[in-house]
């Protein structure tokens, strides 16, 4: 098997003036282009003293410059630690410090003053044509990449994934998709997610092109259908709740797109009667590269059952095991454990969290997912639930203990205890945080709480609502009852919005006016970020109680408001 390095190389010497990397700033870079840009750059990181196995932090914008620069750390031999510039400062400092970085790669003049490691503008490194570096001697069992994840313990992870494990994870995705010179790919996913693994790497070994797209066409429903048909984009990523909105959209024309692929968090509808895309469910962890089980849904006969998650691929040994790690009889729910490959080299700094989920099973390294599956008759496997705290929200892997942690260093709060209210198909909607505040200190501390929260953690991991409680319920075991925590509470039930008092949310949300009911949400500036704070908004000012999916399914006043009334009736 030829590696992924080796293959990039190859297609820039064979069809050097085939297109790469587009990006929505109109960069185009050929395979030449790209081969010489990310050599030169490597060669330059190389000067600076990186070296095989070194991290390299890249905070930069979601453009062809980053991933030139993620091609440019592995020819160095490296590392490429990819962290989401959106995060707020303290916690990319505080990334950037557990991953050990060598070296950072940012254009942001702020976080570079501020992290205490050495620092490079990707200006200050040469474009093209400069000297390339020597072979540098990785190993295949060396770092390619690190990525974060949400922490139980109250601090984000670090997963190490090594250069074979990438090696392997890239040709098998490449044969499950068919990537091929032929196809246009699409790249939607945000920097320090496991899913750019798939939207790159597999298609720029192939020969493919891969077509980056801005933040305004990867977050609503309709600017992403009509930036696909437009880019004529032949398969693509697409997050669960976007893509369930897309099946809802009418006479839906995704022009030349063949295959989507979606995952990241349940999925809870298939593709309707006649969608003209080949739909591929997708289930894997960061620590065993990206996507390792995969069902097509377009094919899938049942549909009584939600989605399944389908079969491994190739390269996965995948098994369900009860708590003593014994095999089950088929059908029985058990822990999903995944072996191979691509199993993960551990988490960065903490072999203790490495050593309880990497561990070796009949003579062979797996990695414990932490999720309760079956295998159905057919030898597809369905997703059940986490056998833990840890929710899926909007695709990302969130800790609830995380951002308790952090809401306890708020000086207001005595206590606090996060959970996660699921809809019908159990998936988390959004996160609330319940406080037990210290004596003098109460509901009016609310909002510098959040203020606080959203200064330390990412966007998706702040709680849309805080709510106070005289004691935190606790189960007899002495641990935090959070199936308590969200039991209804008694009071007046609050009738269904008009369409009027939403048209004022989306007026305020969105900073316009002259909206009406009919006001498409996503055709007037709306994303997946302000649409967490419609949510918030409906429920401080209304009393009540909305999904983010809500908001994507039904994105005018009006068809929000009639969705709400059925739910009173």
């Amino acid at each position: 098997m030829m590696d992924m390095l080796d293959a990039v190389a190859l297609h820039a010497r064979q069809t050097p003036n085939s297109p790469a990397l587009t990006d929505h700033r109109g960069t185009r870079l050929s395979y030449a282009e790209l081969d010489s840009s990310a050599r030169a750059a490597a060669g330059a990181l190389s000067s600076l003293g990186v070296r095989p196995g070194d991290r390299v932090g890249l905070v930069l914008p979601r453009t062809a410059d980053l991933f030139v620069l993620e091609l440019a750390v592995l020819l160095a031999g490296a590392c490429f630690t990819p962290l989401d510039q959106a995060q707020p400062p303290d916690r990319l400092r505080l990334l950037l410090k557990r991953a050990s970085v060598a070296l950072l790669v940012t254009d942001d003049d702020e976080l570079a003053a501020a992290a205490d490691v050495p620092t490079v503008r990707p200006d200050g490194l040469p474009a093209r044509d400069g000297p390339a570096p020597h072979d540098p001697g990785a190993r295949p069992e060396d770092p390619a990449y690190c990525l974060f994840t949400s922490g139980s313990t109250g601090t984000p992870v670090g997963t190490l994934i090594s250069r074979a494990a990438l090696d392997v994870y890239v040709a098998a995705y490449a044969r499950l998709v068919g990537a091929s010179p032929r196809e246009r790919g699409a790249q939607i996913g945000s920097p320090g997610f496991d899913v750019t693994i798939d939207e790159l790497w597999p298609f720029l070994s192939t020969g493919a092109s891969v077509h980056i797209a801005a933040d305004t066409d990867r977050s609503s429903p309709r600017a992403l259908v009509d930036w696909l048909r437009v880019n004529r984009i032949t398969q693509t990523y697409v997050p669960p709740l976007l893509l369930e909105a897309i099946f809802r959209l009418d006479g839906v024309d995704l022009g030349d797109v063949r295959l989507i692929r979606t995952g990241g968090e349940r999925l809870a509808a298939y593709p309707p009667p006649g969608f003209p895309s080949r739909v591929l469910n997708e289930y894997g962890p960061t620590e065993t590269v990206a996507g390792a089980v995969f069902c097509d849904l377009s094919a899938w006969p049942d549909r009584d059952i939600l989605p399944p998650i389908g079969t491994p691929l190739p390269h996965i040994r995948a098994s369900v095991r009860d708590p003593r790690g014994a095999p089950v009889v088929p059908g029985t729910p058990g822990e999903l454990y995944l072996g191979g490959p691509t199993v993960g080299i551990g988490y960065v700094g903490d072999d203790e969290r490495t050593a309880r989920r990497f561990i070796e099973v009949d003579g062979e390294r797996c990695f414990r997912t932490g999720d309760l599956v079956r295998q159905l008759p057919s030898g597809d496997l369905e997703f059940l639930r986490r056998l833990d705290d840890q929710v899926q929200l909007f695709g990302k892997r969130v800790e609830l203990g995380e951002t308790e942690s952090v809401a306890v260093t708020h000086p207001a709060v005595r206590r606090a205890a996060v959970a996660a209210p699921t809809d019908d198909a159990g998936r988390a909607e959004r996160l609330v945080c319940f406080v037990e505040w210290h004596p003098g200190h109460g509901d009016a501390d609310t909002a510098d709480l959040r203020a606080h929260l959203s200064r330390l953690l990412p966007g998706h991991m702040v709680p849309t609502e805080v709510r106070t409680v005289d004691r935190l319920p606790t189960t007899p075991a002495g641990k935090i009852d959070r199936r308590a925590l969200l039991r209804p509470r008694p009071g007046p039930p609050r009738p269904a919005p008009t369409p009027q008092a939403l048209v004022r949310v989306w007026e305020r949300v969105l900073g316009v006016t002259g909206l009406t009911v009919h006001s498409d949400f996503f055709l007037h500036g709306g994303d997946s970020a302000r649409a967490v704070t419609v949510v918030t908004e409906i429920g401080l000012r209304l009393g009540l109680r909305v999904s983010v999916r809500d908001v994507f399914v039904n994105p005018t006043p009006a068809k929000l408001a009639e969705r709400l009334t059925e739910d009173k009736q």
